[in-house]
C-alpha cells in the first residue's frame, strides 16, 4: 500500500515539471516565410525637412525601411542651389559636384550611397548649409532609388523645401546695458555666431580689425549700447522693422578670431543678418586690399561638430576642438 502512494505521488510530481519536452503532438507547425514574397510597397519612406542651427541651415532626410526585409544599392540625390554652401555633413563620405539643370541655372548636388539598410532600420543624413548671399531664393529638393527585395529598382522624389533670404531694415533701439542679461533670458531666444579668421602674413592688427566690425554693425542702424575698446567687445541693439522683433548684436576680436554674435527670438533673421555682416567684411577687405580674394577668410567651425574653434592657429595649421576634440587643419 505504501509503495502504491509513492507511485502515485511520484507520478503527480512528474506532472510539474515546468521544461519537460513537447509530445509530437503538441508541437506547432511553423511556416517559413521568404523575404521574396514581403511586399515592401508603401513601406519605404524619405522625409526631409530643413530648420536654421546656429549661423546656418540644417537640412536633414531620414529614409526609413518600415518592411523586414532589406533593400540594396542605395542612392540619394539632394539637389542645393548656388547660394547655399555645403559647410559639413553626417555623415561626412559624400560626393559633391556643381551642375547646370537648366540654363543659366547652377546647383550644387550631393551624392550620398549605401550598399544596405536593414529591415526595421532607418538612416539619416544631415546637411548643414552656409548662406552665401542674400536677396536670393530656390528650392532644396531629394530623390532616391534603391532596389527592393524583389530586385526591382525604385525611386522616391522628396517635396521641394522653398528657401528665400528677405532683405532686412532695422532701427535703432535702446537697451541699458543692465538689461542685456535679461534679453539673452527670455524665454524663445535664439543665438548664433559667425567666427572668421584671415589667412594673410602680415600683422594682426586687433584695433583696426575691431573698428572695422563695430562700423559694419553700425552701418546697419544698429544702436551702440556699450564699447570695450581695452578688450575688443561692443553691444548693439535694434528692431527688425517687417518682423518687430529685437535684436541683440556682439562684434568682438578673440583669440585671432572675428566674431559677430546675435540674439533674437527670430532665428532665420539672425542668419540674414550674420551673413550680412560677413559678406560685408569680406567685400570691404577686397576694396582696402587686405585680401586678395575671398578665399583668405576662414569659416571657423568644427568640421565635424560645428562647435566654434577657440582660436585661429592659421592657415594650414591644425586645431584640435574643445568640444568633440577632434584635430584639424585650417583649410577652406
Amino acid at each position: 500500500m505504501a509503495k502504491k502512494n509513492r507511485d502515485q505521488k511520484q507520478e503527480d510530481m512528474h506532472e510539474l515539471i515546468l521544461f519537460r519536452e513537447p509530445t509530437a503532438r503538441e508541437l506547432k507547425k511553423v511556416e517559413f516565410v521568404s523575404l521574396e514574397n514581403i511586399i515592401q510597397e508603401d513601406k519605404i519612406n524619405l522625409l526631409c525637412k530643413s530648420e536654421p542651427i546656429g549661423g546656418n541651415y540644417l537640412y536633414s532626410l531620414l529614409l526609413s525601411n518600415n518592411s523586414v526585409a532589406p533593400i540594396t544599392e542605395i542612392k540619394i540625390r539632394a539637389r542645393i542651389p548656388k547660394f547655399l554652401k555645403l559647410c559639413r555633413s553626417t555623415p561626412p563620405t559624400i560626393t559633391i559636384e556643381t551642375i547646370n539643370f537648366e540654363e543659366n541655372e547652377e546647383e550644387t548636388q550631393v551624392k550620398i550611397e549605401f550598399e544596405v539598410l536593414k529591415g526595421k532600420a532607418h538612416k539619416q543624413i544631415n546637411l548643414f548649409l552656409c548662406p552665401l548671399s542674400l536677396e536670393e531664393k530656390g528650392e532644396i529638393r531629394s530623390s532616391i532609388t534603391f532596389i527592393n527585395n524583389a530586385d526591382f529598382v525604385r525611386a522616391i522624389d522628396t517635396y521641394a523645401i522653398p528657401i528665400q533670404f528677405d532683405p532686412f531694415k532695422v532701427e535703432r533701439k535702446i537697451l541699458p546695458s543692465a538689461e542685456v542679461k535679461k534679453f539673452l533670458q527670455k524665454p524663445g531666444i535664439k543665438k548664433a555666431i559667425k567666427s572668421i579668421g584671415i589667412g594673410i602674413e602680415k600683422y594682426f592688427d586687433e584695433d583696426y580689425y575691431f573698428n572695422r566690425i563695430t562700423k559694419i554693425i553700425q552701418d546697419q542702424n544698429f544702436q551702440l549700447i556699450i564699447k570695450d575698446n581695452d578688450n575688443k567687445i561692443a553691444w548693439f541693439f535694434g528692431t527688425e522693422l517687417v518682423s518687430g522683433n529685437d535684436v541683440l548684436v556682439i562684434g568682438q576680436i578673440i583669440a585671432g578670431k572675428i566674431e559677430w554674435l546675435a540674439a533674437s527670438q527670430n532665428h532665420p533673421l539672425l542668419i540674414s543678418i550674420l551673413t550680412k555682416f560677413v559678406n560685408t567684411f569680406k567685400e570691404e577687405m577686397m576694396i582696402l586690399n587686405q585680401i586678395n580674394s575671398e578665399d583668405q577668410i576662414y569659416h571657423l567651425e568644427c568640421k565635424y561638430c560645428g562647435n566654434i574653434l577657440s582660436s585661429f592657429p592659421g592657415k594650414g595649421k591644425s586645431i584640435e576642438c574643445n568640444k568633440c576634440n577632434y584635430e584639424q587643419v585650417i583649410w577652406n
